[in-house]
């Protein structure tokens, strides 16, 4: 077993231990400090399954990864919406395995005594991993004008860090490969990068790089064979019949109940936008949807009408005037992009998938990145990789490696990890 997995089993029981201490202060506050027996039999019955369930909630929300990963802000959001999911999901359970002897007013008290206590914990942890991480030297390799960069990737993988530099062309410099922990490369040939990736994989230590068109075309190919010949097949971006079908069902269901849900919520907006700025409450603007087709996307109205009128198609900037104090709300909170659930019904866009772009800006990206159309491929999305794992700053370029490993490698887990990173992060995003 590795170090790194004999950690996540140690912290697994921790957070069991916290779960059961959490209950079982739950029943000495709703039973006036005493344990009756038979509400705890009831209790024990239930406990694998809700243990089983916290681990697998916890590890869907990012709680197993390296908390030196995530920032204060980010465990916060983690850690709630884990609890809160799992609070769900244990009375749920608890309905179909416990009929009597478990007060739901145990499952109340106990999530908020979770809440608290798992926040220290967690918290705690990160502390004292981003105190207690070793230095690591990385061996940095890339022209002189890239080593900045190389540092602040190194810097934003490894909390603590000391950098050795090396030039491509610098072939003769021996490589004390003994006091290395991880390399990072910068704008290298192929043969530059296969050497060093053959002395990681000797010494078992990580490569970051930045992919470049190959590298995203060759992601996920299947090794078979041609005449005892070993070759590789190209990983196929659609999704199979069977599993499209379910996956547009799985759009279909979540969308239409939150139309229906959340109709309350879009009344209350529509009526805010119409006293700030008046009319229209909703906003249409093209996109591009899968096979290269255009769609009106919908979503609330944030910017004053005809925000567009005298300057043509441009993104929004930081501080913009156009954008009305109802709209700046709508923004932070991302509600103003809730009306695509229209959309996602309609069948113009999924639930996960690349973010529908503008024609002009599709016409430029296209021009510029060579695996821009391969995202026209897979139906764009109300989230998507790129958003949970990138930000609103990062470049075209850099959202296209994104949405191509998302449909080279799609999967029901994947969405829904997805989708579980949307709600953790969604308070945390900077404004559009």
């Amino acid at each position: 077993m590795t170090r790194h997995a004999l950690t996540a089993w140690k912290i697994g029981f921790i957070d069991g231990f916290i779960f059961l201490a959490s209950n079982l202060i739950a029943f000495l506050i709703r039973f006036h400090l005493t344990l009756p027996p038979y509400n705890l039999r009831a209790f024990a019955n239930l406990l694998p399954w809700e243990i089983i369930s916290l681990w697998v909630i916890f590890y869907i929300y990012g709680l197993y990864d390296r908390p030196t990963h995530k920032t204060s802000h980010e465990v916060v959001s983690s850690v709630t919406m884990a609890i809160i999911t799992n609070s769900f999901v244990s009375s749920m359970i608890s309905l179909m395995l416990v009929t009597i002897g478990l007060p739901r007013t145990v499952f109340f008290l106990s999530a908020s005594i979770q809440m608290m206590l798992f926040l220290i914990w967690r918290l705690a942890y990160r502390s004292w991993s981003l105190r207690h991480a070793p230095v690591v030297t990385v061996l940095a390799v890339g022209e002189e004008a890239e080593w900045s960069a190389l540092t602040r990737r190194a810097g934003q993988y490894l909390p603590r860090i000391t950098m050795v530099f090396q030039e491509p062309k610098d072939t003769n410099t021996v490589i004390p490969w003994y006091r290395i922990g991880a390399v990072v490369l910068g704008t290298v040939d192929i043969p530059t990068k296969s050497r060093y990736f053959i002395e990681c994989m000797k010494h078992n230590i990580p490569c970051l790089w930045k992919p470049d068109t190959y590298d995203l075309l060759v992601a996920g190919s299947e090794l078979t064979s041609v005449g005892e010949v070993p070759m590789f097949s190209l990983a196929s971006i659609r999704t199979r019949h069977g599993s499209a079908a379910l996956k547009r069902l799985a759009d279909v269901v979540v969308s239409a109940t939150s139309l229906i849900v959340l109709l309350p919520l879009f009344l209350v907006i529509a009526l805010v936008t119409l006293l700030d700025s008046g009319r229209p409450v909703l906003y249409f603007q093209e996109r591009v949807t899968a096979g290269g087709k255009h769609f009106m996307l919908v979503k609330f109205r944030t910017m004053i009408p005809d925000a567009e009128a005298a300057t043509g198609p441009i993104l929004s900037q930081p501080h913009d005037p156009r954008v009305t104090r109802c709209g700046q709300f709508l923004r932070t909170t991302h509600l103003d992009e809730l009306p695509q659930l229209w959309n996602v019904l309609k069948g113009d866009m999924s639930l996960v998938g690349p973010r529908p772009e503008r024609p002009v800006f599709v016409d430029q990206h296209r021009q510029a990145i060579d695996v821009y159309d391969l995202r026209h491929l897979s139906t764009p999305g109300l989230t998507g990789l790129a958003q949970v794992a990138g930000s609103y700053t990062s470049s075209p370029e850099e959202k296209a490696v994104y949405d191509l490993h998302y449909a080279t490698s799609w999967s029901w887990f994947k969405d829904l990890i997805i989708v579980a990173r949307t709600l953790v992060q969604l308070p945390f995003k900077k404004e559009k």
